[in-house]
């Protein structure tokens, strides 16, 4: 019983003491913007100091920094000026100015440090359509061939830079992903005799790949350009964007069948492709998304097409897959591959802020 007599006079104590420390930490705020504005800034340094080491949440960290930073600046002591701020920045990473409240000293003060993120990383969830754009066909039979689009996946780690390009406004974002995805299609034949269909053939082609899209981002619009009415679209913050992708191919298969009239069909098989595919492919890439703060980075939804640079295929392997061309009759045209990218994601904002340096 006394143990427990004890134990609950220890958590009281405590209670009262963290709730005492809580609430002479804020009064010690209310009483440092007091004596900022009575003038008296020498006292408040050894103030703030004590709460700043242990007491303050990170509001009020940032606020007393402020006054800090607000006092160093007029008692003409850049250097501490400068530490203060930084402390700021390092607190609050997402710290801004207010130009309607804030003195002009201190805007020009936060003016010279690095306040932006310097790299974004995080993960991308992709659906795409990809759809064969057939350059050459030549069928091994009378018949008609038909490429139909299918639906795959990817999954990667994206990477982003801001970079500075003036005649682009600063505007622009260097991003790279690397993804492994899925590419799927489809390919029907029909062969036909005096215009009469005697056998269909149908197969679905499965590709696996290691991408690695490398693309400009261009911001469409800056906080500065936006009133007041269509200050919403600043949490979508729209962009568009251009680049290139390389892909490796990882192996590809399709799965077949061939249906007969009046003679027995061909059940399913699946037969790979691999031999028969090119390892690299090229592609040229845009593409248009938004970014919305969530937390410590941004959710990225966006639209992405790719339009194939190089053929995924060529006219010496045409014939080289025994199998469709003896049983099933199936020659692939030459062609590359077109996709339609549907990605979200998450990147998170890392910072490093830092004085700059006077050109």
């Amino acid at each position: 019983m006394k143990r427990l007599y004890l134990l609950a006079v220890v958590v009281l104590f405590c209670g009262r003491y963290g709730f005492a420390q809580l609430t002479t930490c804020a009064q010690t705020l209310r009483l440092a913007n007091s004596t900022y504005e009575q003038g008296r800034l020498h006292e408040l340094p050894d103030l703030l100091s004590k709460c700043l080491e242990n007491g303050f949440n990170k509001q009020e960290k940032v606020q007393a920094y402020k006054l800090l930073a607000l006092a160093y600046i007029y008692l003409e002591e850049p250097e501490k000026a400068d530490e203060t701020m930084l402390k700021i920045l390092e607190t609050d990473n997402y710290f801004a100015i207010n130009k309607d409240i804030d003195p002009a000293e201190f805007i020009a003060l936060y003016n010279t440090f690095r306040t932006k993120p310097i790299y974004r990383l995080g993960v991308k969830f992709s659906i795409n359509s990809t759809q064969p754009n057939v350059s050459q066909f030549n069928p091994v039979s009378d018949g008609q061939a038909k490429y139909a689009y299918k639906v795959g996946i990817a999954l990667g780690v994206a990477g982003e830079v801001p970079i500075s390009i003036p005649f682009l406004k600063n505007r622009t974002t260097l991003s790279g992903e690397l993804f492994y995805a899925t590419k799927s299609f489809s390919n029907q034949f029909n062969a036909q005799q005096n215009q009469t269909t005697y056998s269909t053939s149908t197969g679905t082609e499965t590709q696996n790949w290691i991408s690695v899209p490398l693309m400009l981002q261009y911001r469409l619009l800056k906080k500065d350009e936006l009133s007041t009415p269509t200050k919403w679209i600043e949490r979508l913050n729209p962009y568009v964007s251009v680049g290139v992708s390389t892909d490796y191919l990882l192996s590809s298969s399709t799965s077949v069948d061939q249906k007969r009239q009046n003679n027995q069909s061909i059940d399913l098989q699946t037969i790979s492709l691999s031999l028969q595919r090119e390892k690299l492919n090229l592609s040229a890439l845009v593409g248009a998304g938004i970014k919305s703060r969530v937390a410590q980075g941004f959710l990225v939804a966006e639209v992405r097409y790719a339009y194939g640079l190089s053929k995924v295929n060529s006219p010496s392997t045409l014939y080289a897959n025994q199998i469709l061309l003896n049983n099933y009759k199936m020659v692939d045209g030459v062609f590359s591959l077109n996709s339609l990218f549907f990605n979200i994601g998450y990147v998170q904002n890392f910072f490093n802020p830092k004085k700059l340096k006077r050109k």
